[in-house]
């Protein structure tokens, strides 16, 4: 590879990537290869950018660059060498994203803060919340939630989703990779069964613990610290928990629903509109 398109690589990552400088080169003095490549490398990594570098590798060798094939050679032991540290490459949000079932950080170990993606968001409530911590021990309220946790956790972490945060009496989940839509929904319908069972032989309250749920997706920034972000998505979800979500069911937003398998849409009944937002509700009933 050129310098020319090894600094224009590096510039789509680093905007104002200046390799003279970097190389301790005056303007004007070619860098040698080898050593262009070495310094591109070590400032990715210094500046925890190398996996979105490497991505862009993989994109450029896989479809070319400004209408060039451009084979990158070593590129394979580089990928290995990626995925033997945890890592996979997901050609959906063309990024490399931490193995499901591995390492858990909120970022799926890639996105860095002030990015701007689009999520799923998976928001959770208990029901009751107030009036069981009143009328019971703590000892039995702490073991029911933090069993409940237990419970989310695993489900969404199937689908290498991630627990952004946890208030107590309720939490919010995030997805990234993949359907992120599906994967919400698939996650909040499975806590719900999961939900039944906890109740029918584990829950140590003397009545059903219970939730409400709702999904939404969108773009929102992402921050480390979570209540930091400014979303619009973030804000729905919540929204629409709120005000459309009855115990025991789980709401999802039309952006939500429309994009669901025609094979789940039957599960879900409308349940009118959250501004201009039309809402589809799932709820679990049992035959008497």
């Amino acid at each position: 590879m050129d310098i020319k398109t090894m600094v224009a690589l590096a510039r789509r990552v680093v905007g104002s990537y200046d390799l003279h400088e970097r190389c301790g080169f005056p303007h004007g003095v070619a860098v040698p290869n080898r050593d262009a490549a070495a310094q591109i490398v070590e400032d990715m990594i210094a500046s925890s950018n190398f996996l979105v570098f490497v991505s862009l590798l993989i994109e450029v060798n896989q479809h070319g660059f400004v209408g060039r094939k451009i084979p990158i050679r070593g590129l394979d032991q580089i990928v290995s060498e990626v995925m033997d540290a945890g890592m996979v490459y997901d050609a959906e949000t063309h990024a490399f994203v931490e193995v499901s079932g591995r390492r858990q950080t909120s970022n799926w170990g890639v996105i860095r803060d002030g990015d701007v993606h689009t999520f799923g968001f998976l928001r959770f409530d208990i029901v009751g919340n107030s009036r069981l911590v009143r009328e019971y021990d703590e000892s039995v309220v702490m073991k029911a939630y933090g069993d409940l946790r237990e419970i989310i956790h695993a489900v969404i972490e199937r689908r290498n989703g991630r627990l952004w945060s946890w208030e107590g009496d309720g939490g919010l989940a995030a997805f990234f990779t993949d359907e992120v839509d599906s994967a919400a929904v698939l996650s909040g319908m499975e806590i719900l069964s999961e939900l039944v069972l906890y109740n029918a032989l584990q829950c140590p309250l003397d009545e059903p613990l219970r939730l409400r749920l709702a999904v939404h997706s969108g773009t929102s920034e992402y921050r480390s610290n979570v209540s930091d972000i400014q979303s619009a998505t973030i804000k729905k979800v919540y929204q629409i928990e709120a005000h459309h979500t009855q115990p025991n069911s789980l709401t999802v937003s039309d952006t939500v629903f429309y994009s669901l398998d025609p094979l789940i849409e039957p599960w879900f009944v409308s349940v009118g509109s959250d501004g201009d937002t039309a809402c589809f509700r799932y709820a679990v009933t049992f035959e008497t």
